[in-house]
């Protein structure tokens, strides 16, 4: 049987696998090969575990901030709506002006025209009123605006009713953050 010249570089080539092949294990022993493969999943999985790390730390700072935020919206919320049912005749100055810094936009505006003549008549009547929240929920919220609804009641005393009289209040209320503080821009007494 004739060997051609195919078969020739065939064969040469096959040695030169061969001898490759031959280096490449005399490189590499036989359980180097799986350990590279592990070192390679090993750091696979690192990184991947760092990147669900890093998401889940980033989902938990911004569920904190949220809380936080939720938090300063409802307690200024319920606070104001306090202030403005909660009114002495004796500090009808300081119950407004506490009212009138917790203010912003067309609500403050507003506040500050009818203030002068609102503690005229707390003083003219003997007004004593204090006020309690019975519930409040946000409605909606962002880093931005925030609407909040109150229940409140309060007890008014004044010259018609020196004994005192309940009253209940529900109160939507518009807070924006302005200046690093929840501010409210806007109150409306529903029924």
């Amino acid at each position: 049987m004739a060997i051609t010249t195919d078969q020739v570089e065939e064969v040469e080539t096959a040695s030169e696998v061969e001898s490759t092949a031959e280096l490449v294990n005399s490189l590499n022993p036989p359980g180097s090969r799986w350990r590279a493969w592990a070192i390679i999943a090993l750091a696979v999985t690192v990184v991947a575990l760092g990147g669900v790390s890093v998401k889940l730390g980033l989902e938990v700072r911004g569920n904190q901030h949220d809380d936080d935020r939720d938090h300063a919206v409802a307690d200024t919320a319920r606070r104001i709506a306090v202030q403005l049912v909660s009114l002495n005749h004796t500090s009808a100055k300081q119950n407004l002006d506490a009212i009138a810094a917790d203010s912003t936009g067309s609500f403050r505006d507003q506040w500050d025209q009818i203030s002068g003549n609102f503690a005229s008549v707390l003083q003219s009547g003997q007004v004593e009123s204090t006020g309690a929240i019975e519930e409040s929920g946000i409605v909606t919220i962002d880093d931005a605006h925030a609407t909040v609804l109150t229940a409140v009641t309060s007890v008014v005393k004044n010259t018609e009713a020196p004994e005192g009289q309940q009253r209940v209040y529900r109160m939507k209320m518009t807070l924006d953050h302005s200046d690093g503080r929840w501010l409210v821009s806007n109150v409306e007494f529903v029924a």
